[in-house]
């Protein structure tokens, strides 16, 4: 064997290897340096990019992250997958310091699923004098029940029934009817009650709009993306 044709022989050995390795390798490090971006300790990546050598310029075709337990502002998500397409990473920062920086991204489209039981431990969490509440989600409304303190002295049976809207930036649970007592009254929980916020799309880590928004039983999905709408 000539010495030319080992060496062609090592450069398509290498050429094979790096097809294989190096979309392995830092996928693995994007995963990693996605976890507090999507706050999520679950993280998987996987980059493409042909050839795969292409990707040591921090260019990608697409980029697609899916993660379990992602927190986006107060809410988590049951599970969140993430398109990227048309990405640009700054590599000095992924290599050395396990940071993922995008310098420009093209297509962005994120799905995130929330369950019933994560939403009625929301309004247990974050909405002031809701206690207790259980939440029911189907595919044309969504049923909640609680105890509400009620001017701080008396707690009353409170039942909402209504939907999740896309408002701007904002994601909201929006009350259609407002039951005290299994009745119907005027809302005395004021705009606490009328309209609860759930996400600020601001505080993900791409810049989307509310592109759909689905109720299924047990479970709301949200289609978000960067497109003009």
């Amino acid at each position: 064997m000539t010495k030319g044709l080992r060496l062609v022989i090592v450069i398509l050995l290498l050429a094979v290897a790096s097809e294989v390795l190096l979309p392995m390798i830092l996928s693995d490090i994007v995963a990693k340096g996605m976890r507090g971006l999507v706050g999520s300790e679950q993280v998987t990546a996987t980059l493409t990019k042909r050839p795969a050598l292409f990707m040591l310029g921090g260019k990608f075709d697409n980029i697609t992250v899916n993660a379990q337990q992602a927190k986006a502002d107060k809410l988590v998500f049951d599970d969140m997958s993430i398109a990227l397409k048309d990405a640009q990473l700054d590599m000095g920062a992924l290599i050395t310091r396990r940071l993922v920086a995008f310098q420009s991204v093209g297509d962005v489209e994120i799905r995130g699923t929330v369950t019933q039981d994560e939403l009625a431990r929301y309004l247990n969490q974050t909405v002031k004098g809701v206690k207790n509440a259980v939440v029911d989600i189907q595919s044309d409304k969504i049923k909640a029940s609680s105890s509400f303190a009620l001017g701080g002295f008396a707690n009353v049976a409170v039942s909402l029934e209504g939907k999740i809207v896309g408002d701007g930036q904002k994601i909201k649970f929006v009350t259609d009817r407002f039951l005290l007592n299994n009745r119907m009254t005027g809302n005395l929980g004021g705009a606490l009650l009328t309209e609860i916020p759930l996400v600020d799309l601001n505080k993900l880590p791409f810049h989307v709009n509310v592109r759909d928004i689905v109720m299924e039983n047990g479970k709301v999905i949200l289609y978000l993306d960067n497109r003009s709408h």
